[in-house]
């Protein structure tokens, strides 16, 4: 249960920290831009991403690759920020 706590607020943490950063790009360029999970996930680790995407275009079914690139798409900071807070409150409920 601690490995899965720590998960999840780490999560959080990058979430809050995609945040800061696409506010800091927004303040910079003058307009508001927003990076989607495949552009940070691109810009952090290039070689896994393409890995990722190569393996799973001709290992799953063609809905789940629509499903892919949509959840791709979203802003980093959502998905990351949804999946560490479902990780922490499904931990904070098995601890009941």
């Amino acid at each position: 249960m601690v490995v899965l706590k720590l998960l999840g607020l780490l999560l959080i943490i990058l979430a809050l920290m995609a945040l800061g950063a696409d506010g800091l790009r927004s303040l910079e360029l003058g307009h508001v831009e927003i990076r989607s999970l495949s552009q940070l996930w691109t810009l952090l680790l290039p070689d896994l991403y393409t890995s990722f995407t190569s393996w799973s275009t001709s290992s799953l079914p063609a809905g789940l690759v629509t499903a892919r690139d949509a959840v791709l798409g979203f802003p980093a900071w959502a998905v990351l920020g949804v999946l560490g807070i479902v990780i922490a409150g499904l931990v904070r409920l098995a601890d009941r």
